[in-house]
């Protein structure tokens, strides 16, 4: 956007066609075109800000030009604009509003900010994302605000202020537990980080752009650099306050993972259980709960190799990385995907999902030596179970071939629960199990009873259930259990298993919208991060299950609050001091 006196470069046919393109690629990873027109990118050059004090209420030009794009390309009036943004507070967060523009303000800055030829050029602009996103079905997605049809919310109705209440009961069980341990006079409060780190997972944008947009938004004097959020990061996950500086100069290192994790996880417990036990989510559980455990990777591009030909690794490269999904087949030169990994435990089935345990994850790779470690899977079952046990009684424990291991089957089976996994089909007597079954005349499933498995001494007994090939598979597969399969029962665990996908939504989402990106290397940052987006995908959870709770209806799978939502509600929350 330019200033006051600054004239327009170019026709603005080409301008505008610039933006409808990128409009229409936008349409292609955005559910709704506020969505659209909050990720366009608007070169500075594009429109003149022709006063440099805005009317009445300073709203930012570049907000507002968003919103008339808006206006424009739905055909509202500025009277359905203005009660839009107040009904909906997550439009004015989107837009870069910090409060709705009055219809007034709407049209000072249409007839005297904007020039004659700018308004030819949003004009043209906006008729032509509306036309990209019908074609994208985008105009015919739920309004904003929660999905909610009239005769489900109840006598009070579901307003903004329910949802920011339940927001604020979810978010004052975590957030209160992480501290940065500085001095009391401390130029900034611990929750104004907890902002910002909102803003980062709201805009996915880089410091600059962040920090520029949190202190439009927020209604605090003042903001924190990004650099200055970042050193709290790094005091909140700094082990120790006695620790000397030597023994932390390398905070990528393998020896300090331990100290790092306890001191993130230790506060993470903590608010996992405060948002059990003070919510109402220990009400609403169907104990013996069912669990899913899985392991997902954070993508790390650099490469770990100084010189591959001659094998020459980097000595800074982070020790917790580790390789994944190895050289394919066309390029089998081509080197494994990198990644932090981390493993979480998931409540499933008919309980709200959410996450009760994580653990981070160290495997070992192509680029290091033999005395790399590689993390055991039964030792991080055997932590995230038995945190989780603190809070729920456990029965079924679902997990995907990664944690096929007799270890792992017998860390379950010692604490009195039963699993659902997955076996590879490797060994000989697998083959033939399933060429005997292909030879039935009438059976396609088969259940093989009491299998010993023994570990360590230890002993029991394993059922092996065959399922014939579908459109997810090419052959049979094989899932272990320790409890006694009848074969008409067989049928139903795999249609029980398969909500074990719930986690693969569970990762998606957080890593969607409440991972915020980062060129960071630094443990502390990494961890960090993925713990705070796995503790607001539970807030997520939490607001939507208090809303239900609420209201006292059956709203399905479907979330009054999207998740595309949640992180804008926080900042909003915290930003404009809602207590």
């Amino acid at each position: 956007m330019r200033g006051a006196g600054e004239s327009s470069s170019g026709p603005p046919s080409r301008r505008a066609t610039a933006l409808i393109k990128q409009a229409e690629r936008l349409c292609h990873v955005h559910d709704h075109i506020t969505r659209v027109i909050a990720n366009l990118e608007i070169p500075e050059d594009t429109f003149t800000d022709q006063y440099t004090k805005a009317y009445p209420d300073e709203l930012d030009f570049e907000a507002v030009v968003r919103t008339l794009l808006y206006q424009n390309a739905c055909g509202f009036s500025q009277r359905e604009v203005y009660s839009r943004l107040r009904r909906w507070a997550y439009l004015q967060i989107r837009f870069g509003l910090n409060r709705a523009p009055t219809q007034q303000a709407l049209s000072y800055t249409y007839r005297n900010r904007l020039s004659i030829q700018d308004r030819q050029t949003l004009t043209t602009v906006a008729e032509g994302i509306r036309e990209v996103a019908a074609e994208h079905d985008l105009l015919s997605a739920p309004d904003e605000g929660p999905p909610i049809q009239p005769e489900e919310r109840g006598e009070k109705g579901l307003t903004d202020d329910e949802i920011l209440r339940a927001v604020r009961i979810a978010r004052d069980r975590v957030f209160t537990e992480f501290a940065t341990g500085r001095a009391a006079n401390a130029k900034y409060e611990d929750e104004v980080y907890w902002e910002l780190q909102s803003y980062l997972s709201m805009t996915a944008h880089g410091k600059r752009e962040t920090k520029r947009r949190a202190s439009r938004l927020s209604q605090r004097p003042e903001m924190p650099h990004g650099d200055t959020h970042t050193r709290a990061i790094k005091k909140m996950g700094a082990p120790d306050p006695q620790t000397k500086l030597p023994e932390f100069t390398d905070p990528t290192g393998l020896r300090k993972w331990k100290r790092i994790r306890k001191t993130l996880l230790d506060p993470f417990d903590r608010a996992i259980e405060n948002l059990i036990k003070e919510t109402d989510f220990e009400d609403n559980l169907r104990e013996p709960v069912n669990v899913a455990i899985d392991v997902t990777p954070w993508r790390f591009y650099p490469s770990p190799w100084k010189n591959r030909d001659l094998g020459i690794v980097k000595e800074d490269f982070p020790k917790m990385v580790s390789g994944y999904s190895g050289p394919s087949e066309d390029d089998p030169a081509s080197d494994y995907e990198r990644g932090y990994k981390f493993a979480t435990l998931t409540v499933i089935g008919e309980d709200t999902p959410i996450v009760l345990a994580m653990e981070p994850v160290k495997e070992k790779s192509n680029w290091e030596g033999d005395g790399a470690v590689s993390m055991s899977k039964a030792e991080v079952v055997d932590r995230l179970l038995s945190k989780a046990q603190e809070y729920v009684d456990i029965h079924k424990v679902m997990a995907d071939r990664e944690f096929d291991g007799h270890a792992v089957r017998d860390v379950i089976d010692r604490k009195g629960m039963t699993y659902l996994i997955p076996k590879r089909v490797s060994a000989a007597q697998d083959i033939e199990d399933i060429e005997n079954i292909k030879e039935h005349p009438t059976a396609d499933i088969a259940v093989k009873h009491d299998v010993p498995l023994t570990v360590d001494g230890r002993t029991h007994e394993v059922d092996f259930i065959y399922f014939p090939p579908n459109e997810e598979s090419e052959t049979y597969a094989i899932l272990l259990t320790n409890t006694d399969v009848p074969v008409e029962r067989a049928a139903g665990l795999k249609a029980q298993y398969k909500d074990r996908w719930m986690i693969e939504n569970e990762y998606k989402s957080i890593k969607e919208h409440f991972l915020p990106t980062t060129s960071s290397s630094d443990y502390r940052v990494r961890l960090f991060y993925f713990v705070a987006a796995v503790l607001v995908y539970n807030v997520w959870r939490l607001t939507n299950l208090l809303l239900r709770t609420w209201f006292d209806v059956d709203l399905g799978e479907k979330p009054p609050v999207p998740a595309g939502e949640i992180t804008e509600v926080l900042a909003l929350c915290l930003g404009s001091g809602i207590g």
